[in-house]
């Protein structure tokens, strides 16, 4: 079974602050039926002059009431936390219905069983009116919390969106000072070359188209998918002759998506990381493939190796061992709110991969 892991952002910061917010959320709960309950005996108690202590009956109402929205909570902030906050909202018109006869089933049973007293007739009225209005209090507290942590989330991502933004910006800058000076430098490394050395003077001119790649794709958000693949043929091209024989490079890309645009040098740095530990550390015919499809609404984009892969258990550390897969991971989740994926291959490897919604590539 492949064994698969994600690098999501703050990981263990999430995880924390998740059972934080349910913790509170939980206090919350009872804390608001508890005081309901309290007010609920107290104006009764005082009321008839201590003549009615119906504290049994009061534990029993909202005591019930606070098990039946639990179950409401979770199907609505857990089991579909996923969908868009309308349609969860809209939820509720067939919650409430159902939050109304549940707590009254369950109530009444309670009470019946216990031998505890319970509005009636015309008195039925206030065991639906009060318990409707209830049911707002918490929900509406709940999702105006849920409404304002995401938009501090969002806002705090659009922050480091415009910190990558000006990062990318300066980078750029200096990429381009003086960038023909290195071009130049190259053209006059390659005409000094004699002509029976002619495998070098093609080597020097496939780093050129490298660099020139790296350096157009740094002025543009996106590249057609062809000048990708193509950039990683040159970039394969170089490594096998270093390593000969034992990089064997495989692509499979559907053709019918080679003008689509990309992210530009999203495939590079998992390439490079193949080659690094799938090839470079072995002594037999690695295959390094490199694979684009379109699944449903979405592209999904895949690098594996048939290397040695890694021996022990997958976990995020390995996102952090280089910068090419972190500066990928980072990409990734914050411009697409995506993860890189890792899974073992097989017979032996690894495989590195994510999917990017067809709405962002311009389907």
């Amino acid at each position: 079974m492949n064994q698969l892991t994600t690098l999501p952002a703050d990981h263990w910061l999430n995880k924390r602050i998740f059972w934080h917010v349910l913790g509170w959320q939980a206090l919350l709960f009872v804390g608001c039926y508890f005081i309901f309950g309290s007010i609920y005996w107290l104006a009764l108690y005082v009321n008839s002059a201590g003549e009615y202590n119906f504290w049994d009956q009061s534990i029993v109402n909202y005591g019930t009431k606070a098990m039946v929205t639990v179950l409401i909570y979770w199907l609505i902030f857990v089991k579909f936390k996923h969908w868009p906050l309308r349609k969860r909202l809209l939820t509720h018109l067939f919650t409430l219905p159902l939050f109304l006869v549940g707590w009254l089933f369950v109530y009444h049973r309670i009470c019946d069983l216990f031998g505890i007293g319970y509005l009636g007739g015309r008195g039925l009225v206030w065991d639906v009116y009060i318990p409707f209005l209830f049911y707002f209090i918490p929900f509406g507290i709940f999702h105006f919390y849920e409404y304002l942590t995401k938009s501090q989330r969002q806002e705090r991502k659009a922050m480091e969106l415009r910190q990558l933004a000006l990062q990318s910006e300066v980078n750029a800058l200096k990429a381009q000072l003086e960038p023909h000076f290195l071009f130049n430098t190259l053209n006059s490394i390659s005409a000094s070359v004699p002509p029976q050395m002619e495998h070098t003077r093609e080597l020097i001119a496939k780093l050129a188209d490298t660099f020139r790649f790296g350096l157009q794709s740094s002025e543009s958000e996106t590249v057609p998918l062809r000048e990708e693949i193509l950039f990683l043929k040159t970039y394969l091209d170089l490594e096998k002759r270093r390593f000969g024989e034992r990089l064997v490079p495989q692509f499979n890309v559907d053709e019918n998506l080679m003008e689509h645009p990309i992210p530009p040098m999203l495939l590079q740095p998992l390439v490079e990381n193949a080659i690094k530990h799938g090839v470079g550390n072995s002594v037999d015919p690695v295959t390094v493939g490199i694979s684009v499809k379109r699944v449903g609404e979405e592209l999904q984009f895949a690098v594996s190796d048939t290397g040695e892969g890694n021996p022990g258990e997958l976990d995020g550390d390995l996102f952090m061992k280089g910068i090419g897969l972190r500066n990928t991971q980072l990409r990734l989740e914050k411009q697409f709110d995506r993860s890189l994926k890792i899974t073992k291959n097989h017979p032996k490897g690894l495989v590195f991969s994510f999917s990017l919604p067809l709405i962002w590539v311009g389907y």
